[in-house]
């Protein structure tokens, strides 16, 4: 191990200044990946409920965290596909679903975006249209010309 804290001549060991670099960007790329933070946003719906930040809280459903909004409305995954709306009452209110083979991202710990996957509404709960679903935050309006 001391040989890699020795200050080394890169132009005379070549492979020494390769796995030397190499180490360099796999820490990098690991610490990004573990800074990274999965937030959804929602900044159009007819519900006002649905509007907000998703973050990952700390209840997992189907092995995955559930994304909450400030309104207590989640997202959540139940056998591998995607459901927006209400965990608190017993059945969970489900408003809207993505629940397509291609696109819903199943299986993954991530919901997709209304971009990325077919959502649609649930019969009960939901209001058409659906809510714009994304993965940058909302745009901010200023009253300033």
């Amino acid at each position: 191990m001391e040989f890699l804290l020795q200050k080394r001549n890169h132009k005379k060991d070549p492979l020494l200044a390769m796995i030397h670099y190499f180490v360099v960007i796999l820490g990098l790329l690991a610490l990004c990946v573990a800074q990274e933070e999965h937030v959804i946003h929602i900044c159009e719906a007819v519900d006002p409920k649905v509007i907000g930040t998703y973050k990952a809280s700390n209840d997992k459903q189907d092995g995955v965290p559930v994304y909450v909004n400030q309104n207590e409305m989640s997202f959540f995954r139940s056998r591998g596909y995607w459901y927006l709306g209400n965990l608190a009452p017993w059945p969970p209110e489900t408003h809207y679903r993505c629940v397509e083979i291609e696109g819903c991202n199943e299986g993954l710990d991530f919901p997709p975006s209304t971009e990325e996957g077919q959502w649609s509404v649930a019969r009960n709960f939901g209001q058409e249209p659906v809510p714009v679903i994304s993965k940058t935050p909302c745009a901010v309006v200023s009253d300033e010309l």
